[in-house]
């Protein structure tokens, strides 16, 4: 280290008095900018993109507490189905936004009995995929045949009711 040392000291008696003002001058910056380009930089950079991910995955989490409670709410049946309204309704608002057409539409307690025009059957799949899962109602029975015209279906009884 004492070696290290006199060469250092021989290198600095070696400039001129000229350099060694302007060296004087231009160590703490060197010094500075090394140590932001190298300590502050990245530390500052890390926690920028962990600050970032935090709030992502409290934005995430909110989702999945909305969900969960949403989820909760359905499986007890206390919470409004986000369409509201009761199972009449609900058929009724929903076959229309399907595009289906009710043909004939029979109450029987907390149930629903349903006849439908013909139809296609992926429509059909549709609507009660919608209906069993956004709006928390149950398929219980189902009769379909082949229409008269091809590509159709005939639904001869459709019961569903709210659990």
């Amino acid at each position: 280290m004492n070696k290290y040392w006199q060469q250092a000291q021989q290198w600095w008696s070696d400039r001129t008095d000229q350099e060694q003002r302007l060296l004087t001058l231009l160590a703490p910056v060197l010094v500075i900018g090394l140590f932001y380009w190298l300590v502050w930089a990245p530390i500052s950079n890390g926690l920028d993109q962990a600050e970032r991910a935090v709030q992502a995955e409290r934005v995430a989490l909110g989702q999945i507490k909305d969900n969960a409670n949403r989820y909760i709410s359905l499986q007890r049946g206390s919470g409004q189905r986000p369409g509201g309204g009761n199972l009449n309704q609900i058929a009724s608002r929903t076959a229309a936004q399907a595009g289906l057409t009710i043909a004939r539409m029979q109450p029987q307690g907390d149930k629903l009995q349903l006849w439908l025009e013909d139809t296609q059957f992926e429509t059909l799949m549709g609507w009660l995929t919608e209906l069993q899962q956004r709006q928390g109602v149950a398929v219980e029975a189902l009769d379909i045949t082949a229409a008269n015209e091809p590509g159709l279906i005939q639904v001869r009884r459709l019961q569903l009711s709210q659990p």
